[in-house]
């Protein structure tokens, strides 16, 4: 037998063994488990987080396979808080709707990595990489996320192939998984609250389209790019972002990053559209 088939052969075998435990089983919490831990050791992953985005509500992490030293405020919940709503993974499967085997490169825009939300979540927990498994249901969607750290080599196309063939089997385990979970869900205040807010995010002082330029630079896109979606000179686009600047007093990307997420933290169900209008509000003598 070749080295290549010696090599090959033990991720197929971890992952037999894994759907055989499933079966013998059942498909319950601990079958998710060990069907996180699966899935980052066939393709010698680092990290492997289960997350679920229920309609209604705020997304929950029911499985998640985090490196030692891992702190869960900074990798889970800052990302539950109000990171999500940027995350490109979430935007592909709310706008889309998407299904599948889904990597950074495919669905991160361009620019993506000069973004603050890549500086202050991505490089913050070390993800270097990321492979995203997308399973849309009636009310929620499901995705899988297998990372990589930073320093380390990106995923190949041999195992993000092997990931692709394995979709199937993961999309039917987590599917009855789903049906039969008596997990409580949070209930704090409807997610579609923090989209409204997303949407609407510096609209009560900036104008339509300065609104709209501001949505694109929060998830990440280029100048380049947004000028070419919207038709208009990249010059023409920086003349506005300083305007962003000057009317919500920041100087920079981060700054406006910031105050969005921070203006997020007092949104409720009564709150109106834009969230800085709440939040800009002078307190009260």
């Amino acid at each position: 037998m070749s080295k290549f088939h010696r090599v090959a052969k033990q991720p197929l075998m971890l992952w037999h063994d894994a759907i055989a435990g499933i079966i013998t089983h059942g498909v319950n919490d601990d079958a998710v488990d060990n069907l996180m831990d699966s899935l980052r050791r066939i393709v010698d992953a680092d990290g492997s987080t289960l997350i679920v985005y229920p309609q209604g509500s705020q997304p929950y992490c029911p499985s998640r396979k985090r490196r030692k030293g891992e702190d869960p405020r900074i990798h889970i919940d800052r990302y539950i808080e109000s990171a999500y709503l940027l995350d490109p993974f979430y935007r592909l499967a709310v706008e889309g709707p998407a299904e599948g085997v889904y990597s950074l490169a495919q669905v991160a825009p361009d620019g993506f990595k000069q973004s603050e939300l890549y500086r202050v979540y991505y490089q913050l927990v070390n993800f270097g990489d990321e492979i995203c498994l997308i399973i849309p249901t009636e009310n929620a969607s499901i995705q899988v996320s297998i990372s990589r750290q930073d320093h380390k080599p990106k995923f190949s196309s041999a195992q993000q192939d092997l990931i692709q063939r394995v979709f199937s089997t993961v999309k039917a385990i987590l599917l009855k998984w789903w049906a039969s979970s008596k997990q409580e869900q949070k209930e704090t205040f409807l997610e579609s609250h923090l989209e409204c807010a997303l949407s609407n995010f510096g609209s009560s002082v900036l104008t339509q389209r300065e609104t709209q330029i501001l949505q694109l630079v929060l998830r990440g896109y280029a100048v380049k790019y947004i000028a070419q979606k919207l038709e208009i000179s990249p010059e023409t686009i920086k003349h506005h972002r300083k305007n962003i600047y000057s009317k919500l007093d920041i100087n920079s990307q981060a700054e406006m990053f910031h105050l969005f997420i921070d203006s997020l933290r007092m949104v409720t169900p009564d709150s109106p559209p834009d969230p800085l209008t709440n939040y800009l509000k002078p307190p009260a003598r």
